[in-house]
Parts: C-alpha cells; sequence; structure tokens
C-alpha cells in the first residue's frame, strides 16, 4: 500500500475519534494536510513501541501505539500483501495502523487575542486597525461610533490602544471585540461590538477635593527643595506670589529656612492629582522668625492673605515680580556690557531661562505694551498718578496697551530683545515719571480687619491651625469632598 494511503487512513480513524471535522485535516481536493503527513510520518519512521505526535490545533501531545516492529508494514517493499479483514481493522491491529490509546473529545482549539500598540509618529487610528486584521467597513464604524466622545485626529504619539479580538466563524478569522484608549489620567473611552455594530462608552474617573499639606527646608533653592518635599511647582509659585510683598526671595532666604504650605487639590482614588487649587495657609521661616498667612474672604466678597493680626499682607508693589530669578545687576552706577562705559542703571535686572514669566508689580493699566528702544519688547503701567513700573527685553508681550491688569498677572516672559547680552528682566520704577531704586521706594500696605470680619477671621485661623496640626502630624488628606468632574483637565 502506498504511503500517502497509509498516512490518509490512520490521520482519518485519528480524526474521526478526536471529533475534528473533515476540512481540518483534509484540504477541498481531499488531499491531506501537509502538517499531518509530517508528524504522522515522524511517529511511523521513529520504529519505538510508542511515538508522541503533536496536534498542529491545539499543540496538545496525543500519544498513539505503533504495532509491534514483526508487525509493522514495510515500506521497503509495498507490494507486499498481508490479509487484513474487518476484525483486525476493528481491534486496531491492522499492521501498519495507530491505535489510539487514550483519545480525549474536545472541540477545535481557540484563543481570544488582546493586542497593545502604541501610537508612534505619522500612525493614524484607522491604519493601525486595518494593520491589525479590522475590516474597512468595521474600522469606518469604530470611528462613527466614538465620534460624540473622541476625535481620532487628537491621538498623541505615545498613547496605548488596547485591542481585544476573539476567533471569528471560518477558520483563523479573528474580529475585533473590545478598543480602549486612555484619553488622560481620568478619562478612558471604550468601543465595543454590539452583533454587526459597535458602541462607544465614555468612563470618567471620579475626583475628590483633597486638602494636602507639605513643609520643605530649604537646602540650595527653594524650587528644588520643595519639589523633593513633594509640593507641586505651581503652589510654590503662589506661595512665592503671596510673600512676595514683603520678602526679597533673591536676598532674603538662606539654606536651613523653611516653606509650610496647605492646599486643595483635585484627585482621584487612586492619587493622581488632576489639578491644584488655593494656597489655604503658608507659613514662611526666615532665620528662625515665623511668617504666617491665612487666605480670607470678606464679606464684600475680596480675597487676599492676612496675618495672625488680620493685617493684609498685599502692598502697592511686589519686590520681586519674576519667580526664581537671579538679580544679576542692581540699581546704581555699573560698567554697561555692551557699551563698555560706566553708566546709570536706573532699574534692576533679573536673570532667568527666556519663557519665565514675568507678572505686574501691582495692579494698575498698561499704558505702553510693544517694542521701545534699546529694552526691546516692553510693558510700562500706571499704578496710580505718580506711579509706575516697566519691564523690558520680553521675549512676548501677553498684554496689550489700555488692558487693566492685576497684581500677579502674566505680563510677559524673559527674553533677550533690544540691546541685551542674554535672557535676564529689567526691572524699573517710576515716581513721578524718574526712575528709582525699588528697594528705597516707602509704599503704604494693605488694609487690616476690623469688625465682624475680624471675629470671623479669628474663628478662621483657629480652625486652619487645627487642620494643619492634623496634616502635619501625618494625617495628610484631612478632608474630601466630591466635586465636579472637570472638562477642562487634559
Amino acid at each position: 500500500m502506498p504511503l500517502k494511503n497509509v498516512l490518509g487512513n490512520s490521520c482519518a480513524f485519528v480524526a474521526q475519534h478526536l471529533g475534528l471535522r473533515h476540512r481540518y485535516v483534509f484540504t477541498k481536493n481531499n488531499r491531506l494536510r501537509l502538517r499531518y503527513v509530517a508528524g504522522v510520518t515522524a511517529a511511523l519512521a521513529a520504529g519505538l513501541p510508542t511515538a508522541v505526535a503533536f496536534s498542529p490545533l491545539s499543540g496538545l501531545p496525543v500519544q498513539f501505539e505503533l504495532a509491534s516492529a514483526a508487525q509493522a508494514y514495510n515500506y521497503a517493499e509495498p507490494n507486499a500483501g498481508v490479509a487484513r479483514d474487518t476484525a483486525d481493522i476493528e481491534s486496531g491491529m491492522e499492521m501498519g495502523q495507530m491505535v489510539l490509546a487514550s483519545v480525549p473529545q474536545f472541540e477545535k482549539p481557540v484563543s481570544p487575542s488582546d493586542r497593545i500598540v502604541t501610537i508612534s509618529s505619522g500612525a493614524t487610528l484607522g491604519k493601525i486597525m486595518e494593520k491589525e486584521g479590522v475590516g474597512a467597513s468595521e474600522v469606518h464604524n469604530i470611528i462613527e461610533a466614538m465620534d460624540d466622545h473622541f476625535n481620532p485626529k487628537d491621538l498623541k504619539v505615545g498613547q496605548d490602544i488596547q485591542m481585544h479580538f476573539e476567533p471569528g466563524e471560518a477558520e483563523g478569522e479573528y474580529q475585533l471585540t473590545d478598543m480602549k484608549i486612555e484619553l488622560n489620567p481620568l478619562k478612558t473611552l471604550t468601543v465595543s461590538r454590539d452583533g454587526e455594530k459597535f458602541a462607544a462608552d465614555l468612563e470618567e474617573k471620579e475626583v475628590k477635593q483633597v486638602i494636602q499639606a507639605q513643609k520643605a527646608v530649604i537646602k540650595t533653592s527653594l524650587y528644588g527643595s520643595a519639589a523633593k518635599a513633594g509640593i507641586p511647582k505651581g503652589i510654590v509659585s503662589e506661595a512665592i506670589k503671596i510673600y512676595s510683598q514683603n520678602v526679597d526671595f533673591q536676598r532674603d532666604v538662606h539654606a536651613g529656612d523653611s516653606l509650610e504650605v496647605m492646599y486643595e487639590t483635585h484627585q482621584t482614588d487612586d492619587g493622581y492629582v488632576a489639578k491644584t487649587g488655593d494656597v489655604l495657609f503658608a507659613r514662611l521661616t526666615l532665620g528662625g522668625k515665623e511668617i504666617p498667612l491665612y487666605r480670607y474672604e470678606t464679606a464684600d466678597g475680596r480675597v487676599d492673605y492676612y496675618g495672625r493680626d488680620g493685617q493684609s499682607t498685599k502692598k502697592t508693589l511686589m519686590k520681586t515680580p519674576i519667580d526664581g530669578a537671579r538679580m544679576s545687576s542692581g540699581f546704581g552706577m555699573r560698567r554697561h556690557p555692551v557699551l563698555g562705559y560706566s553708566k546709570m542703571h536706573k532699574g534692576t535686572d533679573f536673570a532667568a531661562p527666556t519663557g519665565t514669566p514675568i507678572y505686574a508689580a501691582g495692579d494698575g493699566v498698561v499704558s505702553k505694551a510693544g517694542r521701545f528702544s534699546s529694552y526691546g519688547n516692553y510693558v510700562r503701567i500706571r499704578h496710580r498718578n505718580d506711579l509706575d513700573t516697566a519691564y523690558g527685553h520680553m521675549s512676548k508681550i501677553a498684554v496689550k496697551a489700555g488692558a487693566r491688569v492685576k497684581q500677579g498677572q502674566i505680563i510677559g516672559y524673559v527674553g533677550t530683545t533690544g540691546r541685551s547680552t542674554g535672557p535676564h528682566l529689567h526691572y524699573e520704577v517710576l515716581v513721578a515719571n524718574k526712575q528709582v531704586n525699588p528697594r528705597g521706594v516707602n509704599l503704604p500696605i494693605g488694609q487690616a480687619l476690623a469688625g465682624a470680619d475680624m471675629k470671623k477671621f479669628k474663628s478662621k485661623v483657629a480652625d486652619v491651625d487645627n487642620q494643619y496640626a492634623a496634616a502635619a502630624g501625618g494625617a495628610v488628606k484631612v478632608a474630601q469632598r466630591n466635586v465636579e468632574k472637570d472638562d477642562d483637565v487634559n
């Protein structure tokens, strides 16, 4: 008997007992599939009493017992006839025929598939799905389903797309059943198969307001020490603004000083901080002297920071209208770095990287905003009839002439336009239209609380002190309440 017939009979016998469909074993032309030819041939050629073949469908071992060597079919003499009858076949002793020792009954082996694709430069959601085997019509339906929640053009490089596939009806076919895209740490978009259609759902994590308290002991820089203590950069910037009315952060702060803050955050249950809110309390310690400040809103709606005595720290002008900058040149005579000769320097220079925000030193109206002489990009603000401030060498101006600005509002960004040797802010204070030394200007302080506001403020101080003491003692989360989900968080 020819070898191909022996193999065919053997595989037909095994397929019948395994419960496999005819098309899994034979081709459309009724030819034995090559994977079975290889597996069975290896088993027969081994000439061993027991051989193990592996199913190409499942990868599971299927053990067969071979007839003894004396009964084995003599393939060297294919014409050598051997009597066969139905009984021999049924008993499994046909020469050259494999006898199944143990046959597990199972359906066609299948398994789902999970894939994660990371967005690369130039990739689109449609191309990614098509590359993973999703048909063009289904790609269209999926994108259409997510239209109310997300525009695929907003996908960013580095984002992950999670896809789940299940086996389809045809052999070897898989179809997409679920797809997830984490749009940001708060929002996840899920697209699921619903028959022949797809449905999209946007899951958004609940955000709660949580009050946190942290302390930073300054070693080299305030920002660096605060970052190591876990204080967000935005909170540090806000604290600097609060104290900048009375503290020169370039000269007054030294190693060993400390900053304590209690502030609002908006975060999820798993600890992700979506955004920070107001500074509720701050305590700056300079050379052993404590300066505590409390946020308070008066009965008429004005918000400010007050000392324990109810006195506002707000002055007409901030001492330093820029965060984290180094004073590179003070007010007075100096050798001009560009012109090369001694010349009166009628302002204060703060060296800082290009793009560092510059703040309005006080409330007022912008009288100039644009290119001006050797100042380059220049802004001038009128605070009262006899008091102005000016800001030069900006890389970008963020206000327009005629605009009303609040103290601490960003009016531009550090640059090196005009007559400048490097990025810095040139800051001037003008009294009666004449430049004066900013450190020598005597400016009035803010209001003091009185009456009902003072009584309410004292109660507020006691509550905040207790709240901060609890937080500083290890209970970082001292108060929380549900807040509305913020659609602006990206």
